[in-house]
């Protein structure tokens, strides 16, 4: 397998001249208040994405049979009318917030989860030990999150419905590898702006690209086409992922098969 040899000015142009999308799974889930997030773990005994039994059923997963709901608060608007009893223009809404049982846990429910297949010539369980990176659970309730890392104890976690859990995985080791300082990096497209996302999501595509897995790199692009117009991103950072990339084939190259 040869080095990556690709240099900045042709990355950009290969960036935003192919198509670029981003992914429908960075909002597929509701956001939920802190409180809510706090009351779900406590019943749930774990951080794990959330969603209504409908919501299951439509990302393909049923409710296992005896799973109890978990209660968090739902906002209820009512009107308040005037003094007489009419209404009129300046009636209001007020809110409340109610203790609702509509909500399960992702361990409460059966589902086909995501399963990384080594390529011939490439062991991603190999990379890691290498790497001396583990991975632990996913425990976040946010299900719109991918993946996050905790990069100064080498750690990653994958959401175990994320769209590509190749890719993911390799972003989660480039943030181990490129910022080893930081106590946790949580993916999001809504994250403040920051050049770390870039040079781990550049690690990630030239990483696929070099392997031949070129499923989703459209979404790959367009993730990254976002932090290049919020950032001040310079060569520097791409030269960074540059070499991570280089580093982590290395890694998991099985060297059997290496010509």
């Amino acid at each position: 397998m040869e080095k990556i040899t690709i240099n900045f000015k042709d990355y950009l142009i290969e960036i935003f001249e192919k198509p670029q999308k981003i992914h429908e799974s960075f909002k597929m889930f509701h956001k939920y208040s802190l409180s809510n997030s706090i009351l779900a773990q406590l019943q749930l005994g774990r951080a794990e994405p959330i969603n209504t039994y409908q919501g299951w059923l439509k990302l393909g997963r049923q409710v296992k049979k005896g799973s109890r709901a978990i209660e968090l608060f739902l906002p209820v608007k009512y009107k308040i009318e005037n003094e007489e009893n009419e209404k009129f223009e300046d009636d209001f809404f007020k809110t409340v917030f109610v203790k609702k049982k509509y909500w399960f846990g992702l361990s409460q429910t059966d589902g086909e989860e995501f399963k990384i297949n080594n390529l011939p010539n490439y062991n991603l369980n190999q990379a890691l030990e290498n790497l001396q990176i583990k991975q632990i659970e996913f425990e976040n309730n946010d299900g719109n999150c991918q993946g996050y890392a905790i990069p100064n104890q080498k750690k990653i976690a994958i959401n175990p419905l994320c769209y590509s859990p190749f890719g993911i995985s390799i972003h989660e080791i480039a943030h181990c590898l490129l910022h080893d300082k930081e106590n946790k990096i949580v993916d999001n497209k809504l994250l403040d702006i920051s050049t770390k996302e870039f040079e781990a999501e550049t690690t990630s595509y030239l990483v696929c690209c070099s392997l031949g897995i070129f499923e989703n790199l459209e979404y790959s692009r367009g993730y990254i086409s976002q932090w290049i117009k919020r950032s001040d991103i310079e060569e520097i950072n791409f030269k960074r992922a540059f070499d991570c990339a280089n580093k982590i084939l290395q890694a998991g190259l099985i060297k059997n098969n290496q010509e």
